[in-house]
């Protein structure tokens, strides 16, 4: 066997790698940074929606990614702002009142006050069925420093619903939890609440991405797949074709000179 016929499983090594690299690179992040619990709702939404995808430390060293491949991210997005994914991460009153460094003033101490507490109700009404994202937004009056009466506390709310959650049935619920949360705030009536319905991700893209697990993949990494496949018969080939005639070679007489 001459160096040239030696050096080629070597180049259909190379080759094949390189194709299956150029596949790899075609993942791309949609999140990074994320909490495990986060992450592992990200793939199961994606999953259930006929997303191939796969979970990663993230590349800053912090939490988790989720990656997608590129063909797959804009049906993938669609499917994860359906479902408010992912989900916000809230601050306890605990950790946000964590006392560090010096005495905070009072203006601090009621402006943390007041973003605990929005995000304390916007984490339960987060858990109510139907419900995608809350965004709660209190106001409390300042209070009166001569001891008079102070204004009432008011609350605007708004909520991201699934279609067909019906949310707007219990609003009057919704707006009595509110007022009970809130110091000073005794009529309901200072409580508004708005409604918008996300939409679901179209049925022509879920057509498209979910029902054939081939189509998940990139036009990359088929490429990858379809040259493997045949650099591996060319290579079968020539291993059955050399087989065949080196017998032939081996029986031919030798030449006699004169």
């Amino acid at each position: 066997m001459n160096l040239r016929n030696r050096a080629f499983p070597w180049r259909i090594t190379c080759l094949v790698l390189t194709c299956l690299l150029l596949a790899a690179c075609n993942r791309v992040t949609l999140y990074n940074e994320l909490d495990e619990q986060q992450a592992n709702q990200v793939m199961a939404a994606l999953l259930g929606s006929g997303v191939s995808s796969e979970k990663a430390p993230s590349s800053s060293k912090k939490g988790w990614e989720v990656r997608v491949n590129r063909g797959d991210f804009p049906y993938a997005m669609q499917v994860l702002n359906s479902q408010g994914l992912p989900h916000a991460s809230y601050r306890s009153m605990g950790e946000i009142f964590k006392k560090e460094g010096f005495v905070s003033s009072a203006m601090d101490e009621r402006a943390r006050y007041m973003d605990g507490l929005q995000q304390e109700i916007a984490r339960t009404l987060s858990r109510i069925d139907g419900v995608v994202e809350a965004r709660v937004h209190i106001a409390l009056p300042p209070p009166d420093p001569l001891g008079g009466r102070d204004s009432d506390s008011s609350a605007s709310v708004i909520i991201f619903e699934r279609p067909g959650a019906k949310l707007r049935d219990r609003e009057t619920d919704l707006k009595v939890f509110i007022k009970d949360s809130v110091e000073g705030l005794a009529d309901v009536n200072k409580v508004t609440i708005k409604f918008f319905t996300i939409a679901a991700p179209g049925a022509a893209d879920q057509q498209t991405n979910a029902p054939i697990a081939m189509s998940s993949m990139g036009p990359m990494a088929l490429v990858a797949v379809v040259l493997a496949a045949l650099l591996g018969l060319g290579i079968a080939f020539r291993g059955k074709l050399r087989a065949r005639l080196s017998p032939a070679a081996e029986a031919k007489p030798p030449a006699w000179s004169d």
